[in-house]
C-alpha cells in the first residue's frame, strides 16, 4: 500500500510539473490528495483501486487546465483593451501635430525652353504645325506654371520670367490649338486678348491682364515690348527658347536689340524714322522718349537725331509662321 501511496504522490508531482507549476495547480492537486486521504479514512485506512485514483486526480487535471485556458483567454482580452486604451490617447496626439510646412516650388522652364528651340527659327517664325503636333507638352507645361505661381519671396528676375514666358506659351497654345489660321485677330470674335483663359494659381487671367496690370505696371521695363509675343509678322520675334531668371536681364538685351535693328520693324535714318506701332501705343512707358530708347539699341553706327521725325508703320497681323 506504501507504493501505491509512492506512486499515486509521483503522478500528482508530474500533473504539477506539465501544468506549469502554477498555484492554482497545486491547490487543486493538494484538493485531490486530501479527497483521496479522506476516503482512505472512511476505508479503514485503505486506499482506492488505482484505476480511481487515477481518474479523479485525471478529472481533477483537466478541470484545472480549462480553469487555465479561460483564464489565460481573458488575460489576452485585458491585454489586448489595455493596449487599445494605451494606443488611442497616441493617435490623438499624432494627429493634432501641426503638418510640416511644404517647400516652396519654382517653375522648371526646361520643356518650352526645348519646344521653342525646336520649333522657333532663329527669325522668330514658328512652326505651328509642330506645335500642334506637341499641344499636350505645352499644356502639361502651361499646367506647371498654374501649379508653381509667384511667390512673395521670389526675385524680380523670377517673377518677370515667370509671367512672359506663361503669356508666350498661353499665346502658342490658343494659335496652335486652332491652327490652321491666318492670323490671331480671326480668334474669339477677334479679341483673344480679352479672352480669360490663361491659369496661374487661384486667379484666370487674358493676355491684355498680363501684360497691363502685373507685367507692365509691376516691373516697368519698356524692354517687355521685346519679349511678350502676340504671333503677328509685325510683332517682335518669338524668342528661340525660355526665359531664365539667371539670363533674363542679356536675353531682354538681346531681343531688344534684334527688334530695333529689324528693318522689316523699324526703319531708322538719322533724322527720321519709321518705327514699329508698339512705340506709339505704349509710349507712355519710353519713359525718355522714344527716340532715346532707339538710339540706346541700335547697332547700324547711325543714331536718329533728337528731333528726328518719328511715324508708324502699319501693323501686319498675320500670323508669324
Amino acid at each position: 500500500m506504501k507504493n501505491q501511496y509512492i506512486a499515486i504522490m509521483v503522478l500528482i508531482t508530474f500533473s504539477i510539473i506539465a501544468c506549469g507549476n502554477s498555484i492554482e495547480e497545486s491547490t487543486s492537486v493538494k484538493e485531490a490528495v486530501m479527497e483521496l486521504e479522506d476516503k482512505k479514512t472512511d476505508s479503514n485506512d485503505s486506499l482506492l483501486p488505482k484505476h480511481e485514483e487515477e481518474s479523479i486526480i485525471e478529472g481533477k487535471n483537466e478541470e484545472q487546465k480549462t480553469e487555465t485556458a479561460l483564464e489565460s483567454t481573458e488575460l489576452e482580452d485585458v491585454v489586448e483593451e489595455k493596449e487599445t486604451e494605451i494606443i488611442a490617447p497616441i493617435e490623438e496626439e499624432t494627429a493634432s501635430e501641426e503638418p510640416m510646412a511644404v517647400e516652396i516650388v519654382r517653375p522648371n522652364h526646361g520643356s518650352w525652353d526645348g519646344l521653342t528651340k525646336k520649333y522657333v527659327s532663329a527669325a522668330g517664325k514658328v512652326n505651328y504645325k509642330g506645335m500642334k503636333t506637341n499641344l499636350p507638352k505645352i499644356k502639361t507645361y502651361l499646367e506647371h506654371l498654374n501649379k508653381t505661381s509667384p511667390k512673395k519671396d521670389w526675385s524680380k528676375n523670377e517673377k518677370l520670367a515667370y509671367w512672359i514666358n506663361l503669356y508666350n506659351a498661353s499665346t502658342v497654345h490658343l494659335i496652335a490649338s486652332n491652327y490652321p489660321t491666318s492670323s490671331i485677330t480671326k480668334l474669339s470674335g477677334g479679341k483673344p486678348w480679352d479672352k480669360k483663359f490663361v491659369k496661374s494659381g487661384t486667379k484666370v487671367y487674358s493676355l491684355n491682364d498680363i501684360e497691363n496690370t502685373i507685367v507692365r505696371p509691376q516691373f516697368k521695363d519698356p524692354r517687355i515690348h521685346a519679349a511678350l509675343n502676340c504671333a503677328a509678322v509685325s510683332c517682335p520675334k518669338l524668342l528661340n527658347g525660355a526665359f531664365l531668371p539667371s539670363r533674363l536681364n542679356a536675353q531682354l538685351d538681346k531681343q531688344t536689340r534684334a527688334w530695333i535693328n529689324d528693318k522689316t520693324k523699324n526703319k531708322l535714318s538719322g533724322n527720321k524714322a519709321q518705327v514699329s506701332q508698339i512705340f506709339d501705343w505704349y509710349k507712355v512707358d519710353f519713359k525718355g522718349g522714344v527716340v532715346a530708347f532707339i538710339n540706346k539699341y541700335i547697332s547700324t553706327g547711325v543714331a536718329l537725331e533728337s528731333n528726328a521725325k518719328i511715324t508708324y508703320l502699319e501693323y501686319d497681323w498675320a500670323l508669324n509662321e
